[in-house]
């Protein structure tokens, strides 16, 4: 299994490991849904090696899917570049791990 989060968490038994859907939460260009993990909907999701994640963009600002916290910055592993509202962002992931990631135009979003 591979982790696309900070920290693993509990998957019921039907959930589907081969694919995982995320969203941005509105209002998340201004501070304070971080607090809460609440800047990504859902904050962690897990996936099979070979899983696919795919990102939207919910919200009217536009926002990045980067790989590596701030504190060290990209890693390389995967940039969604800017993408505006209404888009989307996948990444299929080869290795097991855990893949923190945040935006780099809102780097609270974590």
């Amino acid at each position: 299994m591979l982790v696309v989060s900070w920290r693993i968490s509990s998957i019921p038994a039907f959930a589907d490991h081969a694919t995982a859907s995320v969203s941005t939460r509105q209002g998340t260009s201004v501070q304070g849904y971080e607090t809460t993990n609440e800047c990504y909907i859902p904050y962690e999701v897990t996936v099979d090696v070979g899983g696919v994640v795919t990102w939207s963009n919910d919200y009217s600002a536009a926002h990045t899917v980067t790989r590596g916290n701030v504190a060290d910055g990209p890693s390389g592993v995967f940039d969604s570049s800017l993408f505006m509202a209404s888009t989307t962002f996948s990444h299929q992931f080869e290795a097991d791990g855990e893949y923190p990631y945040h935006c780099m135009v809102h780097p609270w979003m974590q």
